[in-house]
């Protein structure tokens, strides 16, 4: 019994085989056939087969904008608004909805997704550091558009409307540094006031600091006959 099963199991398998084999071979055969060929050999270009087309030199999608990276933002764009109130009132919108959540609603870098199992608290996070102040208007523009570090790219913004971003960030640092500004002067007076007063009640009046003509010093300052 046992020698009949493997002998049976040994026919199987070569069936299979042939089996295998013959649909393999009708497939190859099929190319064969016109309809069938056209499908198999056509002409087509492969996956990386040759590089992809570009835009043509100097043009650009109807609805696109031109790309620019960070140098080029840095070097050759400039601010094109005026600064109005409506303005600022649109980039003020416009931050709240893309930035506030890593920068904060004042800039300060600390927006709800920022913090432990989050976005790590990095400077570049604060708007008002040296570093970000020193940033020309296009060079924030840039980074808005192509991202950079952490911060992805928000080319969804409309390139105009992203202008408006980066006055509502010079606003907010602006405002900070009046603050700070008025926070220096207020500490400056007062620490002024204090030693003023501070030397008044530590000297001693005119009269009280020389004795009279003809006192005693050691007797307190009266006079000898008195």
């Amino acid at each position: 019994m046992t020698r009949r099963r493997a002998t049976a199991r040994a026919g199987l398998g070569a069936a299979a085989l042939f089996a295998g084999l013959a649909v393999a071979a009708c497939d190859d055969q099929m190319k064969r056939i016109p309809f069938f060929k056209t499908m198999s050999w056509q002409e087509s270009v492969e996956a990386y087969e040759e590089p992809a087309r570009g835009a043509v030199a100097g043009t650009m999608p109807i609805d696109g904008e031109r790309s620019h990276d960070l140098l080029a933002a840095d070097t050759l764009l400039a601010n094109p608004l005026a600064g109005t109130e409506e303005e600022l009132a649109r980039g003020a919108t416009l931050f709240r909805q893309f930035c506030t959540p890593c920068h904060g609603v004042s800039g300060d870098g600390d927006g709800p997704a920022v913090g432990p199992n989050r976005i790590p608290d990095i400077p570049l996070l604060d708007l008002h550091s040296d570093l970000a102040r020193s940033y020309s208007d296009g060079y924030v523009w840039g980074i808005i558009t192509n991202g950079r570090g952490l911060m992805p790219p928000y080319r969804r913004i409309p390139a105009d409307e992203r202008w408006h971003i980066v006055a509502h960030v010079r606003r907010l640092q602006a405002e900070a540094a009046a603050e700070a500004a008025d926070a220096e002067e207020a500490a400056s007076v007062e620490t002024t006031a204090a030693a003023t007063a501070a030397d008044r009640g530590g000297a001693l009046p005119a009269e009280a600091a020389s004795p009279a003509p003809g006192s005693d010093p050691s007797s307190g300052g009266r006079s000898p006959g008195s």
